[in-house]
């Protein structure tokens, strides 16, 4: 099934998933004070900042919830 940004219908049953690109892991998403939002493996602690569309530049499907 295609992502459409213009239909919520169908982006209610996805979720992006990025990887980490060393290592290959689901990163998850942590909001540090001070800092802001981060992308954190948890198998290596590599952080990446999140800034407009930076999973575009990592490993990163979307899958069904």
């Amino acid at each position: 099934m295609a992502i459409s940004k213009n239909n919520p219908a169908v982006r209610d049953h996805q979720r992006l998933v990025v990887y980490c690109p060393q290592c290959k892991g689901e990163m998850s998403l942590i909001k540090r004070i001070p800092g802001g939002m981060h992308y954190v493996c948890a198998k290596d602690g590599h952080a990446i900042p999140v800034s407009r569309g930076a999973y575009k530049d990592l490993p990163h499907e979307w899958v069904r919830k």
